[in-house]
């Protein structure tokens, strides 16, 4: 899926003390399938950035456009659909809900329609190396495996936008290089588009993009 913004802004207000501008006129387009990595200094807006671009947050100003349809003028049942339908999200803490199997964790975005996409957790499960698991619980597994399972719920619904916020900066060197490439090939044989926010240089030259931000805008 394509995503393009318009002069895309985001302050925040303070009681009793001066705004803070996240993003500053963003205006950027991703093509559909593109691997775009995201970097910059703590507080430059890159996650603000990729929570609006995913739909989570909404911008002060600007548009967001998916596959050419102006986001933020339709309704909170259209964001809701498209983030269910089309897009993914894994962030630099699993989420993973201590109460729940790696499998019922896995199948909490469908959970709805659960019964219908056992096989395709197993499979998904099987593909990034932890099948094996499925039964335990998130304070039984590594660090690594934790991140795995993430990844797992935000490919159940195959979205078309996969969005990674630091994907890998509680792991160390050699788990994180295992997650970085289930994500670049996941990526490839799905045809997602990637966006990842990384401090990571190594990761983000693995991208076909590199967008630099600073004091909320991109440079």
């Amino acid at each position: 899926m394509n995503i393009r913004t318009e002069n895309l802004s985001k302050t925040y207000k303070r009681k009793n003390s001066s705004p803070v501008f996240a993003l500053r006129n963003v205006s950027v387009e991703i093509e559909s399938g593109q691997k775009t990595a995201i970097v910059g200094p703590s507080g430059s807006g890159k996650s603000t950035l990729i929570q609006i671009l995913g739909l989570m947050d909404k911008p002060t100003s600007g548009k967001v456009f998916i596959d050419g349809k102006d986001c933020f003028l339709s309704d909170d049942n259209f964001m809701c659909r498209m983030r269910k339908e089309n897009i993914g999200f894994v962030f630099q803490f699993h989420y993973l809900l201590a109460d729940f199997t790696v499998f019922e964790n896995i199948l909490i975005p469908v959970w709805d329609r659960k019964n219908e996409y056992l096989k395709k957790a197993e499979t998904i499960l099987k593909e990034i190396g932890i099948l094996e698991r499925k039964n335990h619980f998130p304070n039984e597994l590594s660090g690594g495996e934790q991140q795995r399972a993430a990844l797992a719920r935000a490919l159940i619904n195959s979205p078309r936008i996969l969005f990674a916020d630091e994907p890998t900066g509680n792991l160390d060197r050699v788990t994180g290089n295992e997650i970085e490439n289930l994500l670049f090939n996941i990526s490839d044989q799905n045809s997602m588009t990637l966006i990842l926010v990384t401090h990571n240089e190594e990761l983000a030259l693995k991208s076909d993009r590199i967008l630099k931000m600073e004091d909320g805008g991109i440079k």
